[in-house]
Formats: structure tokens, C-alpha cells, sequence
């Protein structure tokens, strides 16, 4: 009897050794998986992520983890699985219902979203990050009221967090409270003056809200210096650019616009911001191909429809007018030019290649 007792106390103790290494192996390869994950290396993050969950598949900070590669790695629905069962492994988790709702509110599931972050709250009313969500979510949806008392509670919950300011900022500016906006993003700047989304927020406030496109490209700059990845920046540059008027600012504004398509290769407002400065070149050709491309991005946006229009009517049309007056003088040369031009914005049309014919006829008959 005492010898099976005693091996009974040995496979317990045993068993608390051995439960303990797996504990710390799990914790230890989290915590693996979230380094690889902030290095960029999404490979071997899912390769730890995936060994941490095996390791301790009722573990749900393993499974938090590896929602987080998942999202990364743009695998939704694997993400939603495994934030999903980690819910359920932990109970009404603040942190885990927070994480579901950011991936619904990234996907626009604006319902969803607000129901995990009310989930969140209740589970831990001072969690901070919750309300800064759920603010942003309202955003999206207009309910700007709602809104700014959530983003109110973040700021006061989290004072020196620089992303609560920012929404805060934002809702502001929704509100049309421009001043309180930007004391909010200038704020931000002051407790994280590396933060690239700062100083972005305060290009777009100087660019958009005192009008003056010149005083936006220091901070979008500086956003850019931070973060040369940051697409959307590239693009609101290249708007302040094209804003100021001048000729020289073009071309700087154009290789913006190309350096945040080979970012994001389906950045509609980018196609339309530069078929704008090609039409403004009388580069048509390169203006249609563009503006096809954003259409195509963004089929129901007015201001795209509305500069397919001015193209093809107001230009074209122009175009023809100047042909015509060119050819009255006898500039057949500068006439031909002129129709070629509005060949380039309908390739198609008999009725240019027509005129083009009526040009050299007219040429020739001169001549004889």
C-alpha cells in the first residue's frame, strides 16, 4: 500500500511538473508569436501561433495570439474562430470581445461590432480601449452624439494615450468643431510625436479645414518620414500638391500618387487624383485609362462620374471648338493636333476620324 501511495504522490507531483513546463512553453511561444508578428514575419508567427494552440488548445490567450496572425494575415473567418472560441473558453473577456469587435468594425459588420464593444464595456466598464472603438464605430454610422460621449469617456479613461485624441479629433471634426479638433490632434502629436496617424490627421485638418494646402505638407511629411508605407498619406499629399495651383507641384504630386498605388494597387482616389492632373496635362489617353480604373473601384461615386463627364463632353467639345477656329485660320497642323487630342478621350468616334480627314482635304486643296 505504500509503495503504490507513494507512487501515486510521485505521478502527481509528476504531473504538476510536467503541466507547468507545458504552461510556460505555451506562454513562452506566445509570446514568440507576437515578436514575429511585430517584425512583419506573418509566417512565423502563424508557425508559433500555431504551436502555441497545440500546446495548449484551451488556452485562450493562445488562441487571442493566433487571431491576431490571422487578422494579419487577412484569414477572417479562421480569426473569427479562433476569438470566438476564446470567448467562450474565458467568459465575457473585455480584451478578447474588443478584438472580435475591431475585426467586425474592419470589415463595416457596424452592428455586430457596437454589440461586442457594449459586451466589453459591461465586462469592464474602465477599459478604455472599448470605448474608443465603439466611438469610432458610431462614426461610421453617424450617430455622432453618441459618439462624442464615448470618445469623451476614452480620453478620460486613458488621458496620455494618443489614440484617443485622435477619434475624439475626429468626431470633433464631424461636429464641425474644427478648433477643438485640431487642439486634439496637436495634442496627440505631444504624447506621440512618432505616431504617423497623428501628424496625418493634422495634415488633413490644415489641408481640408483652413484651406491652405502649403501648411498641410510639413506634418504629411513628416507622417510619410515615419511611415513610408502609409498610403493614404502619399495621396492626401499629392491632393495639397495639385491644390496649390502651380505647374511645378505636378509632377512631385504624380509620383506620390504612383508610390501609394504600388502600395495599394486598388486606391481608387488615387486613379482619379491623377486622371485629374493628366487631363490638366491634355494627357487624355493616360486621364481615361485612369478614371476607367477608379469607376471600376468605385462605380457610384459622384465626383468620379462627374470628371468622366467634363472629359467627354466639356473637353471633347472644346477640343473640337479649337480644331475648328484653328482651321478657319488655316493652321491645319495645329487643327489635326487639336482632334487627335479629342481622339485620345474617344478612340472610336468616326466623327473624329472624319474631321481629321476633312483637315487634310482642306490642307491639300490650300496647297493646290
Amino acid at each position: 500500500m505504500k509503495a503504490t501511495l507513494r507512487a501515486v504522490l510521485v505521478g502527481v507531483v509528476l504531473f504538476g511538473i510536467v503541466r507547468g513546463a507545458s504552461a510556460l512553453d505555451v506562454t513562452a511561444t506566445v509570446a514568440e508569436a507576437d515578436r514575429l508578428l511585430a517584425a512583419g514575419d506573418f509566417d512565423g508567427a502563424l508557425r508559433a501561433a500555431n504551436e502555441a494552440v497545440s500546446a495548449g488548445p484551451a488556452d485562450p490567450e493562445a488562441l487571442h495570439c493566433r487571431f491576431w496572425v490571422y487578422v494579419a494575415r487577412a484569414q477572417d473567418e479562421d480569426a473569427l474562430a479562433d476569438i470566438n472560441r476564446a470567448i467562450e473558453l474565458a467568459g465575457q473577456n473585455a480584451t478578447y470581445l474588443a478584438a472580435r469587435g475591431k475585426l467586425r468594425l474592419a470589415r463595416q459588420e457596424y452592428e455586430t461590432a457596437v454589440n461586442d464593444f457594449d459586451a466589453a464595456i459591461a465586462a469592464d466598464a474602465a477599459y478604455a480601449l472599448a470605448w474608443r472603438l465603439r466611438a469610432k464605430v458610431r462614426l461610421r454610422q453617424g450617430r455622432l452624439h453618441a459618439a462624442i460621449k464615448d470618445a469623451r469617456e476614452a480620453v478620460r479613461l486613458a488621458p496620455d494615450d494618443a489614440t484617443v485624441y485622435l477619434v475624439r479629433g475626429d468626431v470633433l471634426e464631424a461636429l464641425s468643431e474644427r478648433a477643438k479638433a485640431r487642439a486634439d490632434y496637436v495634442k496627440a502629436t505631444e504624447l506621440d510625436p512618432k505616431s504617423a496617424a497623428a501628424w496625418y490627421r493634422m495634415g488633413r485638418h490644415e489641408l481640408f479645414d483652413t484651406g491652405d494646402p502649403a501648411s498641410a505638407m510639413p506634418a504629411l511629411d513628416k507622417a510619410l518620414s515615419l511611415d513610408p508605407t502609409f498610403a493614404s498619406a502619399y495621396v492626401l499629399r499629392a491632393r495639397a500638391k495639385l491644390a496649390t495651383g502651380k505647374k511645378a507641384q505636378r509632377a512631385s504630386a504624380l509620383d506620390d500618387l504612383a508610390a501609394a498605388l504600388r502600395i495599394e494597387p486598388d486606391f481608387a482616389e488615387a486613379y482619379f487624383l491623377r486622371a485629374d492632373a493628366e487631363r490638366a496635362a491634355e494627357d487624355y489617353a493616360a486621364a481615361v485609362a485612369d478614371l476607367r480604373r477608379a469607376l471600376a473601384l468605385d462605380p457610384d461615386n459622384a465626383a468620379y462620374r462627374a470628371l468622366w463627364d467634363e472629359i467627354h463632353r466639356g473637353d471633347s467639345e472644346r477640343l473640337m471648338d479649337e480644331a475648328e477656329k484653328l482651321l478657319n485660320k488655316g493652321k491645319y497642323d495645329a487643327a489635326a493636333e487639336r482632334v487627335r487630342k479629342a481622339l485620345e478621350i474617344d478612340p472610336q468616334s468616326a466623327a473624329l476620324h472624319e474631321a481629321l480627314l476633312i483637315i487634310e482635304a482642306q490642307r491639300e486643296a490650300h496647297e493646290d
